[in-house]
């Protein structure tokens, strides 16, 4: 499959860097292969969940619907938002109007391809080795991946390596404490259409107080607040009685939260 590379933006910065773009892998295993937690495999297998509203990803469309709130309309015209571990594009239905060229960068291929179909510049890499330019983007936005990472402190470096001075820099994610584990993990991967069962490692699970420090030697200081569905819109949406449901802020991040800052010149 071709992917298109994403037009220059209309700023005149350059974009894409082809230079750092990862190698394609083997075959994905087969529907009865055994996978290890966090395998990128399971992707493939699941391809064709992305879009389905009560399908195995359906907690994400909510998180890109959450994600989304944090990023304000495009400043000028040409503004680039970049959507690390975009998967198939979930944040882009968000996103119509806001004015951005919406960059996507993923390694998987079958999700790259619907993500183009729903209009996302599709890119495919690493986000630990992005092939973009530095200072691109006038947002980075890594949701629900930093949890997949086996280089936090990389993929902090390249997530604000390509944003520009006064740029912003939107995250959500799951924290690295013994109660995510058993929520997030334990819990959330037993309950249909919740989490998928070996979807995460807890080895790779987020230390907050890495994530603050590495993006702040990089230059983005963070605000930190924890979310979670709403008990009420989960309930009627289990009785099919509501098409989404809304994340709403908790007093801890020590499960899922979401985090944002802008770059400092």
């Amino acid at each position: 499959m071709g992917l298109a590379a994403p037009p220059e933006a209309g700023s005149g910065r350059e974009v894409q860097r082809g230079s750092r773009a990862e190698p394609v892998p083997g075959a994905a295993p087969g529907p009865q292969t055994p996978l290890a937690p966090n395998d990128p495999a399971l992707y493939e297998r699941l391809a064709d969940q992305w879009w389905r509203p009560r399908g195995v990803f359906a907690m994400l469309h909510w998180l890109a619907a959450a994600r989304a709130a944090l990023v304000p309309p495009a400043a000028e015209s040409g503004a680039v938002l970049v959507d690390l571990g975009c998967g198939a594009g979930l944040l882009a239905p968000h996103l119509a109007g806001s004015g951005y060229l919406h960059v996507g960068v993923d390694l998987s291929r079958s999700a790259l391809r619907q993500a183009a179909e729903h209009g996302v510049a599709a890119v495919r890499g690493d986000v630990a080795a992005v092939p973009l330019a530095d200072g691109c983007a006038d947002v980075v936005v890594a949701g629900e991946i930093l949890e997949h990472v086996p280089d936090l402190p990389g993929a902090v470096a390249e997530a604000c390596r390509i944003l520009r001075p006064g740029g912003l820099l939107v995250i959500d994610t799951l924290a690295a404490t013994a109660l995510c584990r058993w929520l997030a993990i334990g819990v959330a991967e037993r309950v249909p259409r919740v989490a998928t069962r070996g979807v995460h490692d807890p080895a790779l699970l987020v230390d907050r107080d890495v994530l603050v420090d590495e993006c702040a030697r990089h230059g983005v200081d963070l605000d930190l607040r924890g979310i979670r569905p709403s008990m009420i819109d989960m309930a009627l949406w289990m009785a099919h009685r509501r098409s989404a449901v809304r994340m709403v802020p908790v007093a801890t991040t020590a499960v899922l939260f979401q985090a944002w800052g802008t770059k400092r010149a």
